[in-house]
């Protein structure tokens, strides 16, 4: 794949005009379906009029990222303060900041239940215990693509006696036990990976 770099030039077609010489530059860009802004895309623009008539390859990930940001949904929870203890500890394990790492630990237990109902049934359990059943004292934001959020809510829905907050709950109290008290040296090494790319 060529990597087309800001300043190169290049052909498009024009409404009405046929085809036209474009220039490669950076700018920021409106999404039509929610106006939300993306910075530095390449976009290819006409010589003359200065007009956008060409989106380049190599933006479109960027592009198809800010969409998928807008439609992400939140997930709020709220939780005794010894789960945030719990989520730093599993941070700092990994030498991780927590702010960016515990969302990412939260997504992959819910993720890997949503394939695996051994592993929901554990979260489930795991959300009645004395430390998930605290004083709800902090509260937890966390955003996840729609199809998960929307699997949490069918799946707090559709098993008894448990709510979206009791599988996030539960999925923090599995992070302890798999990792600050390895249990699970598999999960542990995918964290590990985790860890490494966040």
């Amino acid at each position: 794949m060529r990597i087309l770099q800001e300043g190169d030039r290049g052909y498009a077609l024009a409404p009405e005009r046929g085809r036209v010489e474009v220039v490669y530059e950076y700018r920021t860009i409106e999404l039509e379906e929610s106006n939300a802004k993306v910075k530095n895309v390449l976009v290819g623009v006409d010589a003359e009029t200065g007009e956008i008539l060409t989106v380049p390859a190599q933006s479109t990930p960027k592009l198809k990222a800010a969409r998928d940001e807008t439609k992400a949904k939140v997930l709020s929870v709220r939780m005794p303060r010894e789960l945030d203890d719990v989520l730093h500890l599993v941070a700092e394990h990994f030498h991780r900041a927590p702010d960016q790492f515990s969302p990412a630990v939260i997504r992959y237990y819910l993720r890997l239940a949503s394939s695996n109902d051994g592993l929901v049934r554990r979260l489930s359990r795991l959300s009645k215990t004395r430390l998930a059943k605290g004083k709800f004292q902090e509260s937890l934001r966390l955003r996840v693509e729609r199809e998960l959020h929307d699997w949490v809510l069918a799946t707090a829905a559709a098993t008894e006696g448990v709510n979206q907050s009791d599988l996030i709950r539960g999925a923090i109290v599995a992070a302890k036990e798999d990792v600050l008290e390895d249990r699970a040296s598999r999960r542990k090494r995918e964290l590990e990976a985790i860890a490494q790319a966040v």
